[in-house]
């Protein structure tokens, strides 16, 4: 399926060496739509603010219609530049519907995250793929049966908040945000649980993939 996509911000051009970007970067979440994808987005969006690192996100193509692919973008930028790129450094690919597509959108250099049960889409050589334990941390988590599919979308919120440097306070903080307080501990409990406990292994997965 191609997609036509608005006109994005032009990159900056600059005279200067390219050297290492702290708190710059552009992210792209390819999810489904009914998945509960806006509260994981929105967990990293606003645990980026609380950092306080100027961050702009869009929603694009968002479907009304429940299964239909939607994609979210986000753009971290010290120096406040927040227009959508025409491409995100980062990708995290949870819909396989469009995986293959997404990823062939992802620059040289750039990073994709995927759901480890993908097979397809997972041969570029200039990409630095992460697959996330996605099913193994959710069956941890022990959800309810109707709460499986929007616990999943949180995997990835741990996983980019570790190696991205994200606060989990400051996650934690978004959801509270997000859920208003209103007795939603168990709600904040078990969206927590993957994302936390998919830190530790996904340390050594990322040591074992910057070695590779």
């Amino acid at each position: 399926m191609k997609r036509d996509v608005p006109a994005a911000a032009p990159a900056a051009r600059s005279a200067a060496p390219v050297g290492p970007a702290l708190n710059e970067f552009s992210l792209v979440v390819a999810t489904v739509n009914g998945s509960g994808s806006q509260t994981s987005n929105m967990a990293i969006v606003r645990a980026l603010f609380r950092m306080g690192i100027p961050v702009g996100a869009k929603n694009l193509f968002p479907s009304n219609i429940q299964g239909l692919p939607t994609w979210f973008t986000i753009r971290a930028s010290a120096r406040g530049q927040l227009a959508r790129q025409s491409q995100a450094e980062i990708l995290v690919g949870m819909n396989p519907e469009t995986f293959l597509e997404d990823v062939a959108d992802v620059p040289p250099g750039g990073v994709c995250f995927h759901a480890d049960h993908f097979t397809q889409g997972l041969d570029r050589t200039d990409v630095i793929y992460y697959p996330m334990p996605v099913q193994e941390l959710v069956r941890q988590a022990g959800p309810p049966k109707e709460l499986r599919e929007y616990v999943a979308n949180m995997v990835y919120v741990g996983v980019v908040s570790h190696l991205l440097g994200i606060e989990l306070e400051a996650v934690r903080q978004a959801l509270m945000t997000h859920f208003r307080g209103k007795a939603t501990v168990r709600a904040i409990d078990i969206n927590r649980d993957p994302q936390i406990s998919s830190k530790p292994r996904w340390r050594d997965a990322a040591e074992r993939a910057r070695r590779s």
